[in-house]
């Protein structure tokens, strides 16, 4: 509270040199003279020094007044500055969201939030980095990433839990699906025993070639469960980092994959392919630090993906 009676006083001194008079910065601060001169009184005291010298017409500067004023009138320019900075910030005018998340979030669940949000706060930026959920985390413990989309990995004790020190603000579930270019045999089988109502059998898709997500993924760890569950063997013949890049292969009909139904949204060359009897589902967690507050924009932008996810 100190600093903030600190610039009333350096207002008040400034006005004063600025109108000439106490009567006219009386005035214009809207306050009593006795309250203008306790405060010019406490500036000096505290300087050390006498800042204005009566006049016939009013007060003007001393010598050491004139140094003070110089300056007390940029540290009253930056305080107006930090004012209107902040308060931007505060009613998301101005601001920075930082991202992180694997490449699900990045394709498939970011882009729709950031476009809602940027539609009604057009000026915040973000900063969106793909990386694995044990890197984001660490990015959030760091500070270089406000908010997470972190794989809770089912296969992970409580006591080896990498989320200690994180607030999870709400969890996104997500279906894998897999998927398939047109041309493919098992695409017309699909289509013929949907007619039917019925889906491929697990067997239908035993042994046929796959792009998978690299091994040591949470991702690809739940996929081997349900396909063990199954009976299922598949034959890997290419892994990827990037749902994207994954998409792409099956396009070109090199063979079947498993990817998020968020990365699936807009993609009109594929086909999705129903097998009976297997479900694969895992949890994405919003989530900061826990002993962090989050920035105005950010808090605001983890409301937007609980409304739109969750």
């Amino acid at each position: 509270m100190q600093e903030l009676q600190d610039i009333y006083r350096l207002q008040a001194f400034v006005t004063v040199v600025q109108e000439g008079s106490l009567s006219s910065a009386v005035n214009k601060l809207h306050i009593t003279q006795p309250a203008l001169s306790a405060r010019l009184k406490l500036l000096e005291e505290g300087l050390g020094c006498p800042l204005l010298e009566r006049t016939a017409r009013g007060v003007r500067p001393t010598s050491m007044g004139k140094l003070v004023y110089g300056i007390a009138v940029d540290i009253l320019k930056r305080m107006g500055q930090l004012q209107t900075t902040v308060r931007n910030h505060l009613e998301l005018r101005e601001g920075f969201v930082h991202l992180g998340g694997g490449a699900t979030a990045v394709a498939g669940v970011f882009p729709d939030a950031i476009s809602a949000y940027r539609k009604k706060y057009p000026q915040i930026q973000f900063t969106l980095h793909e990386k694995d959920s044990a890197t984001v985390i660490e990015s959030l413990h760091d500070g270089s990433v406000d908010v997470g989309l972190i794989t809770r990995n089912p296969f992970i004790s409580q006591n080896e839990d990498p989320l200690v020190g994180l607030k999870v603000h709400a969890e996104i579930i997500d279906s894998l699906e897999v998927i398939a270019a047109p041309e493919h045999p098992l695409v017309q089988m699909s289509q013929m025993l949907e007619k039917q109502g019925k889906a491929l059998l697990p067997i239908h898709i035993n042994r046929q070639p796959m792009i998978l997500f690299e091994t040591g993924s949470a991702i690809y760890d739940i996929i081997e469960m349900e396909f063990r569950k199954l009976g299922i063997r598949h034959r890997t013949v290419m892994t990827l980092r990037s749902a994207q890049s994954m998409i792409k292969m099956v396009e070109k009909n090199i063979g079947l994959s498993i990817v998020s139904a968020h990365s699936l949204r807009n993609e009109k060359g594929i086909h999705i392919l129903k097998i009976q009897g297997l479900k694969m589902e895992r949890s994405i967690l919003i989530c900061s630090v826990l002993d962090r507050e989050l920035t105005p924009a950010a808090s605001e932008f983890v409301n937007v993906l609980k409304r739109i996810y969750n």
